[in-house]
């Protein structure tokens, strides 16, 4: 139900926009016209988050607010490719099911704006919430902050006060990339942090964060607090897309180096300011990437992550998001993500697998087939190298994705491959959504996303072995029926 003040905030901007020919409706006249070819297509998922066509990437914005789980993300209206960064809009009651909303920022070009790069949500005092982003045109890149114009936010209005940062506020200190906001509250501030480095990627151990904190109510002036974390690794070059958030009584810090996501746990002393790292992980070793973090009505702690596809441009889409995961803190003092549970609304009837034997050649789990299910699998290793669970296979047997575990207690899912431990029981839940799959394993110590490279008929699940005395303990399956995403009101 869209509330009376949504309503005329809409009809005021398609009527505006109507008579000034917005780049807007340009847009979005743009994406309607990819979205018969988008759908068409037999590849794409059905349940992952998806927009109504074109490229997507980062989530952005990932806000809870009065019952809707809000998701803006960066969007190319214009093509299934990088490029014209918008930020798209969508909601959802449930984290499954998703109404399409308009887009809710385009570039200013009058302004000197030519992309709108990714960003954060935060409540202000008023209640009501901001989104702040990266705005980025022939000059340095500067924040900027924007407004609803509705209490449903659909419409957005960017403030007058913008540039709300520019690098200025580092005097002296050259920060090299500098975008991405994350917001935060602690102890009544609002902070900002900010993703960089200070060496021009001319070489590693110079990729930063910094912080900021908000000196007015109204969230438009701000001081900067300095780099509140230096990561002093050779590998990484710059950082991208921090998050840091309280999680179970500890800080966490998301950062996107240009490779797999890395967190950290720590302790956070404002006053220094200084994030002081205890632990440190791979967020996921697959192919999603660029992170942000909401919190809903019973204080879950979400985390959303924009999941590669690198299908082909002529498609009329490109790319999804990760399912949303649920964050926690493990008793050994490492997060633990588990998809939402509220994804189990998707099931359809309960299907078990017959026990096999496992041998070097791939036994059929009977009865477990198909391209957009949700597996559970308990097994043993015993004395055997290694057990593989080959997904989407053909009817001559080649599979179109493995996952595979090691008696090294090592876990690889397509290319990728992170350390599970060695356990006496492995336990795997996969999702499988047509081009796309994900693993979460031993109760979500390890999640990673990833593609299948398969036919339109390859349906097939088998499990192989390398060695004797591995066991398939239990195999549970259920066909997932199609999430509803409703682009009735993709429009201005």
């Amino acid at each position: 139900m869209v509330s009376r003040r949504s309503f005329f905030a809409v009809a005021l901007l398609s009527s505006r926009l109507r008579a000034a020919g917005d780049p807007l409706q340009k847009a979005m006249e743009s994406v309607r016209a990819s979205m018969p070819t988008a759908a068409a297509d037999p590849e794409r998922p059905v349940y992952h988050f998806h927009p109504p066509a074109n490229w997507s990437n980062d989530p952005n914005g990932t806000i809870f607010y009065r019952g809707w789980h809000h998701l803006f993300y960066q969007f190319n209206p214009y093509g299934s490719s990088w490029g014209h960064m918008h930020w798209g809009h969508a909601r959802s009651r449930d984290l499954v099911n998703w109404e399409h909303l308009p887009i809710a920022l385009a570039p200013s070009v009058e302004k000197g704006e030519t992309a709108v790069f990714s960003g954060g949500a935060i409540l202000a005092l008023d209640g009501r919430p901001r989104i702040f982003y990266t705005s980025i045109g022939e000059r340095a890149p500067e924040q900027w902050m924007a407004t609803p114009a509705d209490e449903d936010l659909i419409v957005w209005t960017k403030s007058r006060q913008n540039p709300i940062l520019t690098t200025a506020v580092h005097g002296a200190l050259k920060v090299d990339d500098w975008r991405d906001p994350f917001l935060f509250t602690e102890s009544g501030a609002t902070y900002m942090v900010c993703g960089g480095n200070t060496s021009g990627r001319r070489w590693g151990g110079s990729g930063q964060v910094q912080l900021y904190r908000a000196t007015n109510d109204e969230l438009t002036h701000w001081t900067h607090l300095g780099p509140v974390f230096e990561c002093r690794d050779r590998e990484i070059v710059n950082i991208e897309c921090p998050d840091l958030f309280k999680l179970d009584g500890k800080w966490v810090l998301i950062i996107s180096p240009h490779k797999p996501c890395e967190y950290f746990l720590g302790s956070l002393d404002l006053a220094r300011p200084r994030f002081t790292p205890e632990a440190r992980g791979i967020l996921d070793a697959g192919m999603d990437y660029a992170s942000n973090i909401s919190r809903d009505q019973s204080g879950r702690t979400i985390l959303w992550m924009w999941g590669r596809t690198g299908n082909p441009a002529a498609k009329g889409w490109n790319s999804v998001m990760a399912l949303p995961r649920i964050l926690s803190l493990g008793s050994d003092g490492f997060l633990r993500q588990q998809p939402a549970p509220e994804l189990e609304k998707l099931r359809g009837a309960i299907v078990t697998a017959a026990a096999v034997p496992l041998t070097s050649t791939p036994s059929v789990l009977q009865g477990i087939r198909g391209d957009c299910m949700e597996l559970e699998i308990e097994l043993t290793l015993g004395r055997a190298a290694w057990v593989r669970l080959n997904l989407r296979c053909s009817e001559s047997g080649k599979a179109g994705a493995a996952i595979t575990i090691t008696n090294e207690g090592l876990l690889t899912v397509g290319k990728a491959t992170t350390l599970l431990g060695q356990n006496d029981r492995y336990r795997l839940r996969v999702f499988l959504d047509k081009r796309v799959f994900e693993v979460y394993a031993n109760g979500g110590l390890a999640a990673l996303y990833s593609t299948t490279d398969a036919g339109r008929d390859d349906l097939g699940i088998t499990v192989s072995v390398g060695g004797e005395g591995a066991e398939v303990v239990a195999v549970k399956g259920w066909p997932l029926k199609p999430a509803e995403f409703d682009a009735s009101r993709f429009h201005v």
